[in-house]
């Protein structure tokens, strides 16, 4: 049976033209990774060296050769802008078939499955991602909550300072897939780490301006003490995490880091939903792999790829 790439006679000749020479510009290795249509590939390569290339190609190699629809094969990039260019990409070798292959970011896929699955997602019938303006507000009402003794409240200057912080730290957090519980804990270790070390032995003998000696050998405190002191407010940023997740809750929105980790764990409990994507996307296909974090490689090696 013909394969699904050229099934429109008229366009035939003209791809497959246009595919051969492409396929034919190749080298030995790269024809390899293009020529397996089943199984694992990774193509490491450095910058410039055609990755996206084979890629496209092996997907018109795949329409090629199997009787595989074009909506059945994911393809998936880290940003917009590569989303084009990998579909102008795929259309200027296979055609206009290449518009009927799905190539999504990671956060749009994702995206796309909690859209389709709202019941699943929390039965929200507003739910939303956030936008930039909405960002700013949620982070501001997370720092008005913020009890007046706590070491990252503002008196003076912006009392928003923090915002900024807070946001990139979340965003760490839900890119590496840590909960607060077991950052604080790595945090604890390397504090232990630290005070069990030499790096807080005196060298030779002091004497402080309040009187305080240590001798030679010596555990220095005030060292160490200081050195703590700096994970102080990091550790009470941390414990602002779960505020985060309660007012976008409460908005009914989400951001794209969570879109990544709530497919992951709709995915890892609800088999269901992942036999339902599994039999749509018989083909998955990642552009510049080596660029996933902790959440998307767990995405795609626990949840999508088994």
């Amino acid at each position: 049976m013909q394969g699904e790439l050229f099934r429109n006679q008229s366009l035939k000749n003209k791809y497959e033209e246009i595919f051969d020479q492409a396929y034919n510009a190749l080298n030995s290795e790269q024809k390899k990774a293009v020529d397996k249509i089943d199984g694992t590939v990774l193509v490491n390569a450095g910058p410039g060296t055609g990755k996206t290339q084979i890629l496209a190609l092996r997907i018109g190699k795949i329409l090629k050769e199997t009787d595989i629809a074009p909506h059945n094969i994911l393809c998936l990039t880290y940003t917009d802008s590569a989303t084009i260019s990998m579909r102008n990409r795929l259309v200027q070798i296979i055609g206009p078939t290449g518009h009927q292959v799905h190539i999504f970011t990671f956060h749009g896929f994702c995206n796309q499955v909690i859209q389709e699955n709202l019941d699943i997602f929390g039965s929200y019938r507003s739910l939303e991602p956030i936008n930039d303006l909405e960002r700013v507000d949620v982070f501001r009402e997370i720092i008005d909550q913020i009890p007046d003794d706590n070491i990252l409240k503002r008196f003076k200057s912006d009392k928003y300072y923090e915002a900024k912080r807070l946001r990139n730290l979340f965003d760490l957090m839900k890119k590496e897939n840590i909960e607060p519980q077991d950052f604080l804990a790595i945090i604890d270790t390397h504090l232990q780490e630290q005070k069990e070390s030499d790096a807080f032995i005196a060298k030779r003998k002091t004497t402080l301006k309040n009187g305080t000696t240590y001798e030679k050998g010596d555990f220095r405190d005030d060292w160490y003490a200081t050195f703590a002191q700096k994970f102080e407010e990091t550790k009470a940023a941390i414990q602002q995490f779960d505020k985060l997740n309660q007012v976008l809750d409460k908005k009914e929105r989400y951001d794209f880091h969570d879109m990544i980790l709530w497919v992951l764990k709709a995915f890892r409990e609800n088999e269901y939903l992942l036999l339902q994507y599994q039999e749509r996307y018989q083909y998955f296909l990642v552009d510049e792999y080596q660029d996933t974090n902790i959440a998307q490689y767990l995405w795609l090696s626990d949840s999508i790829v088994i």
